[in-house]
Formats: C-alpha cells, sequence, structure tokens
C-alpha cells in the first residue's frame, strides 16, 4: 500500500480507507485528556489500521450537535451505564437549525393508530420510506414525554394534547385533509413558569447533555474525515478537529447528525435543480457528512425533500431578508412575476401560508404553503423556482403592510426596494418586459375585481390590487429552511448501502437522511431527532459491549 491510498483529506476526499484489520488494543477508555502529541504526523505513514495510531477511544462518536446529536449523546449519558460518547460540532454553538425552528416536537400515545392514519397518509402515492422505518417512528414519539421527564424537563416543557385541542392553526394539522390528526400532539419547551428556564428542546437538551461527565462535547471541532476497515466496510472512527487531524476510535459506532446541504450550492443545483437558494437559517449544512458517507458506500434518498421552497423579499443588494420569521410573510399585499413579468405561480406563499381548513376537504384542489410545498396539478410539491423574482405592490399595499413594520421608513433610500411612478418605468428599473408586466398587473387587477385568481387560485381574501402610484419591486429569492436528503436509514438508524445492506457501526439521525420523503407535518424533523437519536445510541451501546 502507498500512501495515496489512505485517502486523508479534508476536501470532498475526506474519508478513510485503509487497508489491513481494526484490532486494537490498550486504548484509552475516555477520550477527555487522551491525545498525545505527535500522533498526525505517525498516522501520514501509516500502513494498515493496525498502524493508527489513535488519539482517544469511546463508545459512541455523534458527529453534528443540533438537537438530533444532542439526543443521541443525552441517550449515551442516561442509557449507557457509563459509556462514554464524544459530541462533535463544527460551530461555535449548538449546531444546524436547531435554535431557528419553531421547537415543536410531535408526539402520540397510539403508535398502530397514527401510524395506520396520518403518518400512512403523509406519504400519499409516495412509496418513498418503508413501512417498518415509519413504524419505528411512531413508536418513538409515543416516548418522547416519559424520556424527556426522566432527563428533567419537566418543569420546563408544556404538553400539548392530541389533536391540538384549541390550538387550531393552519399548521395543526398541516393536512386536515388527512385523517389521523386527531391521534398527534405535541410538546414545547417555555422556560417553566418563571421563564428562567429553557425556552427550547435544544437549550435543554445542550444544557443536559453539557453537564454529563460522560459525554465530551467539542464545539469549533468539524469531522474531517470517516475511518473504515476495507475488509469489512465497518466505520471504526473518525477524524476531526480544526487544523489538526485528531484520530478518534468509536467502539460501537459512529453516528451522523450533520443535517441537510442546504449551504452547499452543488447539492442545491444537482439535486433541487436550483441556484441561488437563499437558506434564512444556520449556515452550518454544507453536506460534509454526505460526502463522507457517500465515499463509505452509503445510498442516498429523500434528495428532493425538506422545507423549501419560497420566493422571500430581499433588499436589492440582495444580502438580508425583509424579516426572518417564516410565517405571516407579505406577499399577499401584491404579486410576483419572474424576470418575464409574468405570474407563474401561486404567489401567496412563505414557509408556512395558508387558512384553517375543513377538516377531510380535498386535497386536490386546496392552495396555500406547507413548509414550502404547494399544490401543483394535484400533487404537494416543492418548486424549482427560480435565482430571481420581483414582488410588485403599489402604494396602497405598501401602506396595508407589503414591509414588515419597523423594517424602514423609507425602503427606497435604505435599499429595499424599487419605485416608480408607472409600471412601465419599473419594468425598466428591474429589467423586465415593459408589456409583458402591464399586462400581468392588468390582468391581475381584474381579477381582484372579480375576487377569483383565475389562474393560481390564490384565496381571493389575500388578493389585493397593483393600481395606485408610486409602484414597488423587491428583488426576491429560492429560500428554504431545510433539506431532508441524505444517506438512507433502516429502523434500526443505520446507514445503508446501494443494495440495502447496513454499513457496519454507521448510524444517522434528524434532518440527515430523513424519514420525510413526500408530504411534511410541521414538529416531524425534531422529533424525528429524538427518535432516531436514541435508537442510534442504544444500538451503538449494544455494540459496544
Amino acid at each position: 500500500m502507498i500512501m495515496s491510498n489512505l485517502h486523508v483529506t479534508p476536501t470532498r476526499r475526506a474519508f478513510i480507507k485503509t487497508a489491513g484489520v481494526a484490532l486494537l488494543a490498550g486504548a484509552a477508555t475516555s477520550v477527555v485528556g487522551c491525545a498525545p502529541q505527535g500522533q498526525t504526523s505517525a498516522n501520514d505513514a501509516a500502513q494498515s489500521v493496525n498502524d493508527i495510531a489513535w488519539d482517544g477511544e469511546c463508545e459512541v462518536i455523534v458527529v453534528g450537535g443540533g438537537i438530533a446529536g444532542l439526543a443521541t449523546a443525552a441517550t449515551v449519558a442516561s442509557e449507557g451505564d457509563g459509556a462514554t460518547c464524544l459530541l462533535l460540532e463544527k460551530a461555535s454553538n449548538c449546531g444546524g437549525n436547531s435554535f431557528q425552528s419553531s421547537g415543536f416536537c410531535m408526539i402520540a400515545e397510539d403508535a398502530d393508530a397514527i401510524f395506520e392514519t396520518y403518518i400512512k397518509g403523509l406519504q400519499g402515492d409516495a412509496d418513498c420510506t418503508p413501512e417498518d422505518v415509519l413504524k419505528a417512528y411512531c413508536e418513538g414519539i409515543t416516548e418522547h414525554v416519559e424520556w424527556l421527564k426522566a432527563l428533567g424537563a419537566e418543569p420546563y416543557m408544556s404538553v400539548f394534547p392530541l389533536g391540538y385541542e384549541g390550538n387550531q392553526s393552519n399548521q395543526n394539522p398541516e393536512y386536515p385533509e388527512i385523517d389521523g390528526a386527531q391521534y398527534m400532539g405535541a410538546l414545547k419547551f417555555t422556560g417553566g413558569e418563571d421563564k428562567k428556564g429553557p425556552a427550547h428542546i435544544a437549550v435543554f437538551l445542550q444544557h443536559y447533555v453539557e453537564a454529563q461527565e460522560s459525554v465530551e462535547y467539542r464545539k469549533n471541532c468539524p469531522m474531517s474525515a470517516l475511518v473504515q476497515d476495507p475488509d469489512s466496510g465497518a466505520i471504526l472512527g473518525v477524524v476531526a478537529g480544526e487544523g489538526s487531524n485528531k484520530y478518534y476510535r468509536a467502539k460501537g459506532g459512529v453516528v451522523m447528525c450533520t443535517g441537510g446541504f442546504e449551504n452547499d450550492a452543488e447539492y442545491m443545483e444537482t439535486y433541487f435543480g436550483v441556484l441561488g437558494a437563499t437558506p434564512a437559517a444556520a449556515t452550518e449544512n454544507t453536506a460534509d457528512g454526505h460526502r463522507a458517507c457517500a465515499k463509505a458506500g452509503a445510498a442516498m434518498w429523500h434528495m428532493h425533500a425538506g422545507a423549501a421552497f419560497w420566493l422571500a423579499p430581499r433588499n436589492l443588494e440582495n444580502t438580508a431578508f425583509t424579516q426572518t420569521q417564516q410565517t405571516g410573510l407579505t406577499k399577499e399585499f401584491g404579486i410576483t412575476v419572474g424576470v418575464n413579468g409574468r405570474r407563474f405561480y401561486n404567489d401567496w406563499d412563505a414557509c408556512a401560508a395558508g387558512d384553517v381548513l375543513p377538516i377531510g376537504s380535498d386535497l386536490r384542489t386546496n392552495v396555500g404553503y406547507r413548509h414550502g410545498a404547494t399544490q401543483w396539478g394535484g400533487r404537494w410539491i416543492h418548486l424549482q423556482l427560480p435565482e430571481t423574482a420581483w414582488f410588485v405592490f403599489d402604494a396602497d399595499g405598501l401602506a396595508a403592510g407589503a414591509l414588515p413594520e419597523g423594517l424602514t421608513t423609507d425602503p427606497v433610500a435604505d435599499g429595499w426596494a424599487y419605485a416608480a411612478a408607472t409600471i412601465e418605468e419599473l419594468a425598466r428599473l428591474i429589467d423586465v418586459p415593459a408589456d409583458e408586466l402591464t399586462k400581468t398587473v392588468d390582468v391581475w387587477n381584474e381579477f381582484c375585481e372579480a375576487g377569483e385568481d383565475r389562474a393560481f387560485y390564490r384565496p381571493a381574501e389575500h388578493m389585493t390590487r397593483v393600481a395606485t402610484a408610486p409602484f414597488y419591486a423587491m428583488r426576491c429569492t429560492p429560500t428554504l429552511l431545510n433539506t431532508d436528503g441524505g444517506p438512507v436509514r433502516d429502523a434500526d438508524a443505520r446507514v445503508l448501502d446501494p443494495y440495502g445492506q447496513p454499513i457496519g457501526n454507521l448510524y444517522s439521525s434528524g434532518e440527515f437522511g430523513s424519514i420525510w420523503g413526500a408530504m411534511y407535518q410541521g414538529t416531524g424533523n425534531i422529533s424525528e431527532c429524538c427518535v432516531f437519536g436514541r435508537i442510534a445510541a442504544r444500538n451503538a451501546l449494544a455494540a459496544a459491549r
């Protein structure tokens, strides 16, 4: 063997594939404090896995310190009988989209009932997630409340009753057309009666994990490679550390919790066909884990899925959103056109925009946005939206709330919008065909007079004329919260290869290879982080014993 075959690199080839059999003796029992100096150079010359000088060893290594990684580490700490865990986070705090999320977590009491109705219904005609994986999820959501109470969460969280009684909204249930939401509830952290405790599940789990002696939670510590035995294909450990290749062995397994790929332009274009997408939340999710697992031989699924897309207004320089909240956007006070000056979709859009709909109404004809998915030809899908579009409104729309309150008193001077005395002049400013934009506005105003959007069925109560000068235009870009695609996961949270076989000692949880490949119910991602974090931790602990 020559050195180049080791594939040790912090780039896209960030994966180690060595020759030989992984048989190590006398390794340290704790990661903490066991990082001898000088071992990086020794490993550069390693000829087999037997030659690797490990900088530390523990039962379970968790990569990614968001809710999924924290739930995994918390399970190791609470159920591992002293087993050690190394939790790696490449950012300076709890990672990914965790703190940007609403914090709601789906719960249930009857796993069979919710599986046979709502969870199956969300799959629709798709056969994208095996039933045993969905059943494992449903079993797991019945465990959340007692699991969190056992960790000490009860004073800080509220549990909403099944069916969200008294809390009906356009996300509760997100798909009222599907039977079974009566079996679904949610929990959310509120900080307790004095509001001084953790007010988000990510904060609670982070505090819990940081208090555990058996868990070393390393921030600013990105994983640069997986270590794999080329004979068995099993994952032996990881290489991690900012600027230093430290080698850490996992006796039971490595659990990948590295989130989505929404901040990687190559993956976004390849799997979504979208250019210039702007994530609304965290910036850490750049497909590091996807590339490492792909090199390890993992199959990928649900790469088209996530909370995406809608065209969110931004400043003219395309450097800031008008607002960061993902519901209640202001697009109902105008229309959105493409660079051709035409409307092209139901442009009353946001991450979650919609009316409370009748239970059991027709899913094929209802409209709105449900975590970015919208009804298109009778199906609910994520649209491939253009890199640039324009939100067009008038003086009345501005007065009604086209820009969020408090954003600016002069949108033109502050760089949020163009303004013009006529539609033709506005078209020139935003470089769209004047005749097309004029025609689009005229047709739209006719729809408003008739009280019916005959093109894209925007609800009449959310239609606003564009008729009073001055006229305004704001840049919009395709926006998303997260992707859900990644390595295929089985019911035991194991990562699978293209032939359905598990890659030894490699597990996953959370949005990194999420189970949500079709329609998605809000509260489901955080719930999945906890369900498969526990499953992965328990199986890795069992393998370590």
